[in-house]
């Protein structure tokens, strides 16, 4: 760490200077290079570098800096940087605070960061600190595949897929040879890319741009290598290295002789050259961002204790536009798939942010608008053609025939019982209840459909199944059968998009599975978590005594403390629900999080109070006030909801008095007993951490206080 350092402006370090700085690093990128930075200037941007120095004039830290205007507004951006140790906290906010001034000098509405770090909870913590936020328009792809080069070749080959494998000897068999391009044969490169541009639907470089790249890049960096045919150019690709890190950038192939499988000959002819030049790591530089963030959500589980399992996905299912059909063929070489952090923005003009971010949804929405497909999953496009009808769908109107059909389907979540969608239709949403028949009569799943107009004037919609559907998830083709009826009803409903959090343990086989065939079908993971994507259990088909025993001392300890403290608990009416709002509405400012209004929650808790009064109902919910007989008002509160076995700890409040008296703890306790009254063999405790590993979860203090009664963990797949 220093305390001392000195700006440096782009004239004081050369290029030489800089470039030996940058490849030393381990966070040091080809796209920090100064031959980068002085391509992006030849077409449309503007370059600074910018350099934090020892006291000796040693580069400790630094950033090639891009400078942009777009639609009247400058943008500044450091392409996969900056160089700098980011575990120096001191010296990284040093100089990013260079970075921002500079920019804010020159006029830039924002600084976009695409830091060279894996995507980690710690990661965004640290962006987050820095005052970054997460950007809505990533520059350079966040997931990529790298393959590992310190193996012999031989290793290498044999980590590949016994077909790529076959493929890269079956094209020296079949006569193709790679050689290096030079520089006057570039033509042959832009030719090539013009017929891949053309033939797969992309916009390419005109050629003054790759002839920049050989100049100002690959004469020292890279390599352009040229597939032949007796001959013929076939394909070509560039590839680049910097320190121990080689990267695949471009690759262009025309149409003929393509079953001589010259791509394969060049991957391999490229991964030799990196290993020449003494790479460590082969990057293919770009695959579809759903496979990186499925990776890193199934890499954050092992959190690197274990080899990286292989992705369930089924690659003959998978679409072949875009990025899909490329991933399909860099996933053969046998790397492993990985997502960097992204980019991230840090606002330097309010106004000028806000029209920058409109911007990009005015760009986007015009596209979403002339789809022929107007689903959009989880906030994103479909990408497969419209499901036909939604004919097998039987409407419910009935709440008794709903309530029979979910009786007979395995473990219905209250979010899918018919008085969450009393509760929904009150709040401006169209609650319609809907069952897939099955081969005998009986439904084989059920589905409260939710659905709502964003804006009134526009006949477009958005829809939401609430913790479902209900369905067997251990059966595949049923869970098929009730995708396709969720889709086409979407359809059927205009809807922008359709977003389901089916109630499933992500680490399960069924859940496994589920994701699979979700990213099969073109659903995405949803950045908008409506309900908390993890939850916990605990069993209370246990005895009390075996439930108490369950808990930590501590925890046992203050249950009984509460009780010789005076605390009560009693079961609360309609008259204690204002009371009750009022604590967790100074719960919300307390621990900062929005509440709604209260007639919001009158109507929920009414409908679950009153459903309560009916035996014969396997819905129901009761209020729970802990009370001391020195206070005017409750000093804690949880409302519960239950459906069938299972009951929920969807609410609590508490207030700062008598909070040594530990009236939660009590409360708790009595929420669990209550269940337990009502015949339900499981408290869902209703909301983890996302990563129960990470000390920066939001959830990690209310996580330790249900971790105390003996919860169960249970990661789902979430939204």
């Amino acid at each position: 760490m220093i305390t001392e350092y000195t700006t440096l402006s782009s004239r004081a370090v050369t290029d030489a200077t800089w470039d030996s700085f940058v490849e030393n690093q381990p966070a040091g990128h080809l796209l920090q290079m100064s031959g980068w930075a002085a391509l992006k200037a030849r077409f449309g941007w503007q370059a600074e570098r910018m350099t934090l120095a020892d006291e000796t004039g040693a580069v400790c830290a630094g950033a090639e800096l891009l400078f942009r205007r777009v639609a009247g507004l400058t943008l500044a951006y450091v392409p996969r940087g900056p160089v700098t140790p980011w575990e120096d906290r001191e010296l990284t906010q040093a100089l990013l605070a260079e970075l921002a001034q500079r920019a804010r000098m020159r006029g830039a509405v924002l600084l976009k960061l695409e830091p060279n770090l894996p995507d980690t909870p710690e990661n965004r913590a640290r962006l987050t600190e820095l005052g970054f936020r997460p950007s809505r328009q990533d520059v350079q792809p966040p997931s990529t595949i790298l393959l590992d080069l310190t193996r012999s070749e031989d290793e290498i080959l044999n980590g590949m897929k016994s077909k790529w494998r076959y493929n890269v000897r079956l094209a020296g068999r079949k006569g193709v040879t790679v050689r290096t391009l030079a520089r006057d044969e570039m033509h042959i490169f832009n030719e090539l890319m013009a017929v891949t541009g053309a033939r797969d639907g992309f916009s390419v470089h005109g050629p003054d741009y790759y002839a920049a790249a050989y100049d100002l890049l690959a004469r020292e960096h890279g390599v352009f290598l040229l597939a032949e045919y007796a001959g013929q150019p076939l394909a070509s690709i560039a590839v680049f290295a910097v320190g121990k890190t080689a990267w695949y950038l471009w690759g262009a192939s025309n149409n003929q002789e393509r079953n001589r499988m010259p791509n394969h000959a060049l991957q391999w002819a490229a991964i030799q050259w990196a290993k020449g030049r003494g790479a460590t790591c082969y990057d293919f530089w770009g695959i579809p961002d759903e496979i990186g963030k499925l990776a890193q959500s199934i890499s954050a589980r092992t959190n690197g204790s274990e080899p990286p399992p292989a992705l369930p996905l089924d690659l003959n299912q998978l679409p072949n536009h875009g990025l899909w059909g490329v991933y399909r063929f860099k996933q053969g070489f046998g790397g492993r798939e990985v997502r960097y952090v992204g980019a991230w923005d840090k606002p330097l003009h309010p106004v000028g942010y806000r029209a920058y971010a409109a911007g990009l949804a005015l760009r986007g929405q015009p596209a979403r608008l002339r789809q022929t497909d107007p689903v959009r999953v989880a906030l994103a496009p479909v990408s497969r053609p419209a499901p036909a009808g939604d004919t097998t769908l039987r409407v419910v109107t009935r709440r008794n025939e709903w309530r029979t059909a979910l009786a007979g389907l395995p473990d219905p979540h209250v979010l899918q019982s018919w008085e969450w969608g009393e509760v929904k239709e009150a709040a401006n949403w169209h609650a319609e209840r809907l069952l897939l028949p099955g081969a005998q009569g009986a439904p084989e799943a059920a589905l409260q459909f939710l659905w709502r107009r964003p804006v009134d004037n526009l006949p477009l919609r958005i829809a939401y199944v609430p913790k479902g559907p209900v369905v067997n998830w251990h059966d595949p083709d049923v869970v098929e059968r009730v995708l396709t009826q969720i889709e086409a009803r979407a359809h059927a409903r205009n809807c922008l998009f359709v977003k389901i959090d089916p109630d499933v343990r992500e680490d399960s086989r069924a859940g496994k599975r589920l994701i699979h065939a979700l990213f099969r079908r073109g659903w995405r993971y949803s950045n908008d978590q409506t309900q908390f994507k993890n939850t916990a259990y605990s069993d209370l088909a246990l005895t009390e005594e075996d439930l108490l025993a369950g808990m930590k001392s501590k925890w046992r300890y203050n249950i009984r403390l509460a009780g010789r403290r005076g605390i009560t608990v009693r079961l609360g009416h309609g008259d204690d629900l204002p009371a009750f709002y009022d604590l967790y509405a100074e719960t919300g400012t307390r621990d900062g999080f929005l509440i709604r209004p209260f007639s919001y929650y009158r109507t929920a808790w009414k409908i679950f109070l009153a459903a309560q009064q009916d035996e014969a109902n396997p819905a129901g919910g009761a209020l729970l006030l802990a009370e001391h007989p020195k206070e005017d008002a409750p000093v804690a509160a949880v409302f519960l909801m239950r459906y069938g076995a299972r009951s929920w700890y969807i609410y609590g409040a508490s207030s700062d008095r008598r909070r040594r008296d530990m009236p939660n703890s009590l409360l708790q306790w009595e929420a669990m007993r209550w269940s337990r009254e009502q015949g339900c063999t499981l408290y869902d405790w209703w909301g983890a951490p996302t990563d129960p590993d990470d000390p920066d979860d939001g959830m990690q203090g209310v996580w330790q206080f249900k971790q105390g009664f003996g919860a169960e963990f249970q990661p789902h797949i979430g939204a």
